[in-house]
């Protein structure tokens, strides 16, 4: 099966068309060996969002939708205060803060999101903090099929992710790029991954209980005189 590589502006066109006209021109995963499709999804603004949403707001304007894990995560760095590094905690916090205000499901956004179960095929599930600390990563996302970072960086933006005292991820919305053209994420904790102990198979769990063997000793039997 052979498919059309389209370029990002023909991509990011398609994507500001109606979900039910735009056509399936991004490759997704393959399935029983065959590559599938996909219709491509909305990651850019127009250049006229970008104008209006510099207008509503007083500060550095957040382009995700509210009552969303994105909005959140960016309008926490926001509020805690922008080109500015932040603790993990900090940041966890004012999202809590920030996502509580929002109905969501018969809930608050907040809520939703922290009491979501992991995927039934998640091969290592994430724990509240793990999905928050991939929540920021994937917002520096700016190359493939999947740029959530893109609205950002259109706002001359980005999410950098700096190693603090014993490597704990400090958070910065970094705000001060001249052209979104130079807009460039940084990750000095990229391919660090929490440390999760390993249950010990049985075969080893047996062999570390069982007792030591000790060797006894004998004396060696005097010499007999004729």
């Amino acid at each position: 099966m052979t498919t059309k590589v389209l370029k990002d502006s023909e991509v990011r066109a398609e994507s500001f068309k109606p979900v039910s006209e735009r056509r399936e021109c991004v490759v997704g995963r393959k399935i029983d060996g065959e590559v599938q499709m996909r219709k491509p999804r909305r990651y850019a603004l127009k250049p006229t969002e970008i104008k209006d949403l510099r207008k509503s707001s007083d500060g550095f304007p957040n382009p995700f939708r509210q009552g969303g894990v994105y909005h959140g995560a960016v309008q926490s760095l926001i509020n805690l205060g922008i080109d500015k590094a932040h603790k993990f905690a900090e940041v966890k916090a004012e999202m809590k803060n920030v996502m509580s205000k929002f109905e969501r499901q018969g809930t608050d956004a907040w809520s939703l999101f922290a009491n979501r179960a992991p995927k039934k095929d998640a091969k290592c599930p994430k724990d509240l903090d793990g999905r928050i600390m991939q929540t920021i990563t994937v917002l520096q996302r700016l190359g493939g099929n999947h740029k959530y970072g893109l609205k950002l960086a259109q706002l001359k933006s980005c999410i950098d992710v700096l190693a603090g005292k014993d490597d704990q991820p400090l958070y910065m919305l970094h705000t001060v790029f001249s052209d979104a053209r130079y807009v460039k994420p940084t990750n000095d904790l990229k391919g660090h991954r929490r440390k999760v102990a390993k249950k010990a198979t049985a075969k080893k769990v047996a062999k570390k209980k069982a007792p030591k063997k000790t060797v006894k000793k004998t004396a060696k039997p005097e010499a007999v005189e004729a």
